[in-house]
């Protein structure tokens, strides 16, 4: 595996948390919901008139990276895609740098995977950009500390008023007796539950009584999950909900329609 290039000490990543990033869930070669993950990155990186690596060279690495892993058909990991800004002047494509590489899936995710254990944050901690996936992560980092001190395996970042908003890695919703319904603008808009529920119900505050009556969390590396306890106390877990997530995550595993062969 090729060592990549330090980064400077006062590179704008390292300092500021200047980057963004994408992880993406590989089956075997398969990236699952692929372009999707691609879409995000380069919409935010032309919201915010940064520089965007060449697509055709993240495709290319990627390819490279899961030709040379040896997966089999049906191993699991986690592919992540960085752009980061090792120097001063962002306004240069050559300020910035990418960095894929292919890791296992972290112990509490697959934890997670067996229905979530999630433990409330404090309000003032959260994302700082929530329509970003930046590299600039400590709420994100802290949170899901905090979560497994707790006995927990997920951190769900709280709005002022004490409503949920989402996970430190996740996206969340309430089952809603069938038509999921997730919180505003002031959460990550998330691939997996683009794929899950191509249409849900209006934004909704997310109150404590409508997740305990039912919910799920959904990431590209936890799939679909139900919301087994939050704090320590059970949650409800609709049979329908359970059989939609269970089909959901099979079809993500499987059907070559959410996944890009590399």
């Amino acid at each position: 595996m090729r060592r990549p290039a330090d980064v400077p000490f006062d590179a704008p990543a390292v300092e500021r948390g200047m980057g963004l990033f994408e992880t993406v869930l590989l089956v075997g070669r398969r990236a699952v919901l692929w372009m999707a993950h691609l879409d995000r990155l380069y919409a935010s990186l032309s919201r915010w008139e940064f520089p965007a690596p060449s697509r055709d060279a993240l495709e290319a690495e990627a390819t490279r990276l899961a030709g040379a892993s040896g997966l089999a058909p049906q191993e699991e990991r986690a592919l992540r895609i960085a752009w980061i800004a090792v120097g001063p002047d962002l306004e240069r494509t050559e300020s910035w740098r990418l960095d894929l590489s292919i890791r296992p899936i972290p112990s509490l995710t697959l934890r997670r995977r067996g229905g979530a254990h999630g433990i409330t944050l404090p309000h003032d901690l959260r994302r700082d950009t929530p329509s970003t996936k930046s590299t600039s992560y400590f709420a994100a980092v802290a949170g899901l500390r905090m979560a497994a001190r707790r006995g927990g395996d997920e951190g769900l970042f709280t709005a002022a008023d004490g409503t949920y908003l989402e996970g430190t890695s996740t996206a969340l919703l309430a089952w809603n007796g069938g038509r999921p319904v997730r919180a505003g603008t002031d959460a990550l808009a998330s691939v997996t539950v683009a794929a899950f529920a191509s249409e849900t119900g209006p934004c909704l505050s997310l109150s404590e009584p409508l997740l305990r009556d039912g919910a799920l969390l959904c990431g590209s590396l936890t799939l679909a999950v139900p919301l087994a306890y939050l704090d320590g106390k059970p949650c409800s877990q609709p049979p329908a909900m359970l059989e939609r997530i269970a089909e959901f995550n099979r079809r993500l595993r499987t059907d070559r329609a959410f996944s890009r062969e590399l």
